[in-house]
């Protein structure tokens, strides 16, 4: 039999750990049964002990078969052990697995009811019975078992918590009730609990038990306005409005600036009419320093909502967000907000980098800010400021690749490869085993070819087989690294299959065609080569053709047997103002191929 998920699954959870019971060895005590795994073993007293070790023995191997993946075996040996003993609980349990995975769907619910039977005091098996029900939606056979699991592990929130789902299945009000109940016994009386009992009334109806479960709660908690502000908001959801005004005001006296009666009384005038009250309110909650955060938010989102109701007036939120930031300086959150409308408003861009300006006052170290107010400058080429926001981002969040890569980048751009090197550099510092694998092999990458540039084309290949490591399949790196390896004859077999990679990636690129056509050359390959020089001339269409593609074209003829061709392909490399004009000049002139050494 294949290997499948459940055994996998059912070695873990009893720790293959099996358990030989044999004559000499004594049985665990009631109370460390409960703490085993369902592999634990409870023979029948009534076995002789022949018998008894028989068992054992066929057991024993079926469990190491099963570990060693024959389950053919296994399920033979099982049913061997139940014909030695039909009353061991263990073995009726794994028989059970096996026929499920069979598909004999009733038979598995047999056997497990049969282990369940004979051990009720064993979790595992009880948990097993209670699934097969469940899968069958035999949703009060479920709640038997779970009952019986409550009753035999009374601290087992969890299984009521099971309960209390399966009574809401059926609708049983006062069973979930009764449940909830018996979790308040175990952890005490608590808010989340006399508030889950609420609930249930409500769903049965009962509102007059509700509001005394609620009631009795505040009571308990009499300092603790939150409790009275529910008790208000539950008046309100039942059309009790001026009861709850009352709860409201008197809570208001109380504590003026309490975000969560703000927000009740807010809600309250906004129902009962009372728009220019509520919006007295919302502003009261937006502008005062003790409301949380949450409470801001769900103001704003309100105003805002509102605001595009009538129209979409933008002026009227900032100066909202103008108004909590003179109050509060330094909410950074609000700050944050304001900027994200800002951009979901599609504001004019330089307004959008003040607002991210003063949010990175506030928290400097907002790498998400900083990197939107960098993508501006990016999009505009302004080097300077990408460089300046970069190094002011790698300062607060040193951590964050991203800054080192578009400093680099930047300072690349404007040709100082010295210091584009350098920032290139602290970024690698960084790395971490979990850092960005594309930023990091960028980052490799770049320091590769500013390296060769240098002529320090050691340090320049131990950067690209960095590059590498990090995302095998970085493309440029693939190319410039073989073409360079082409250049010095070194390592050309390996140099040929990374540049095969980047043609088959991007079989139209002219760049990567004529780096496999030149290694093609340096092989000697010289027919091959002219077939992948020709598809790089081919796809080489910009205004004004690569002369190195041009002239490696002539220098593939040429080997190839046709010397006119590849001298007007010289002649077309060198209207293209080449580096190595000297060197063409004379292949034109001596009307040979000759090598970048010879000249």
């Amino acid at each position: 039999m294949r290997e499948k998920r459940w055994i996998k699954d059912v070695l873990v959870a009893v720790g293959m750990a099996v358990m030989l019971v044999s004559c000499g060895v004594s049985h665990p005590s009631s109370s460390s049964i409960k703490k085993t795994s369902p592999i634990t073993q409870h023979p029948s007293p009534k076995l002789s002990p022949e018998t008894s070790l028989r068992y054992n023995y066929f057991f024993f191997e079926a469990m190491n078969q099963q570990n060693a993946g024959h389950y053919d075996a296994a399920f033979d040996l099982l049913n061997r052990c139940l014909d030695i003993n039909p009353n061991a609980a263990e073995a009726w349990f794994y028989l059970s697995m096996y026929q499920g995975e069979f598909g004999h769907d009733s038979l598995a619910l047999a056997s497990m009811e049969k282990a369940a039977r004979l051990r009720p005091d064993n979790a595992t098996y009880q948990e097993q019975l209670a699934q097969h029900y469940l899968n069958a939606r035999q949703y009060d056979k479920a709640t038997a078992v779970y009952e019986q699991l409550a009753e035999n592990f009374r601290q087992r929130s969890d299984v009521l918590q099971m309960l209390i789902r399966l009574y809401q299945q059926n609708k049983n009000y006062d069973g979930m009730i009764d449940v909830i109940n018996r979790i308040e016994e175990i952890e005490g009386a608590n808010e989340e609990i006399t508030l889950s009992k609420m609930r249930v009334y409500e769903m049965k109806g009962d509102k007059k038990a509700a509001w005394n479960a609620l009631k009795a709660l505040s009571d308990k908690h009499p300092s603790d306005l939150n409790y009275r502000v529910m008790m208000g908001n539950w008046l309100m959801q039942n059309n009790r409005q001026k009861e709850a005004y009352k709860i409201f005001a008197d809570a208001l006296k109380e504590e003026p600036d309490n975000g969560y009666v703000q927000a009740s009384m807010y809600d309250y005038y906004r129902e009962s009419g009372q728009d220019s009250l509520a919006r007295k309110m919302m502003l009261d909650i937006i502008v005062s320093p003790k409301a949380s955060t949450e409470s801001k938010a769900i103001m704003m989102r309100q105003a805002i909502q509102e605001n595009e109701q009538l129209g979409g007036d933008s002026t009227a939120i900032l100066a909202l967000y103008d108004k909590i930031l003179q109050v509060n300086p330094k909410d950074s959150d609000m700050a944050e907000m304001r900027v994200a409308y800002m951009t979901l408003k599609q504001m004019p861009t330089d307004s959008i980098n003040g607002a991210i300006r003063q949010l990175l006052a506030i928290a400097p170290e907002n790498a998400g800010a900083r990197l939107q107010l960098l993508g501006s400058y990016l999009r505009s080429k302004d080097w300077d400021s990408v460089i300046a926001i970069c190094n002011e981002g790698s300062r607060y969040t040193p951590e964050e690749m991203a800054f080192y890569y578009y400093e680099g980048l930047a300072y690349y751009q404007k040709e100082e490869h010295e210091e584009a090197l350098g920032s290139f550099q602290r970024g690698v510092a960084q790395v971490k085993e979990n850092s960005n694998k594309e930023l990091v092999s960028d980052l490799y990458y770049f320091m590769g070819d500013l390296y060769h540039q240098k002529g320090q084309e050691n340090k320049a290949f131990v950067c690209y087989d960095s590059c590498l490591q990090w995302k095998d399949d970085h493309v440029p790196c693939l190319n410039n690294y073989a073409y360079y390896l082409s250049v010095k004859g070194q390592d050309l077999h390996r140099a040929e299959l990374m540049s095969y990679k980047t043609v088959k990636e991007e079989p139209q690129n002219a760049t990567y065609l004529d780096t496999y056509a030149w290694i093609l050359f340096m092989q000697e390959r010289y027919a091959e080569a002219k077939i992948y020089i020709d598809q790089a001339v081919a796809c080489d269409t910009d205004s004004v053709q690569s002369s190195v593609i041009i002239e490696h074209a002539g220098d593939i003829y040429y080997k190839n047997g046709e010397p006119e061709k590849a001298i007007s392909y010289w002649e077309k490399a060198l209207e293209s103002e080449p580096e190595n004009r000297d060197l063409l000049e004379r292949k034109i002139r001596e009307k040979k191929y000759i090598k970048e050494e010879e000249k």
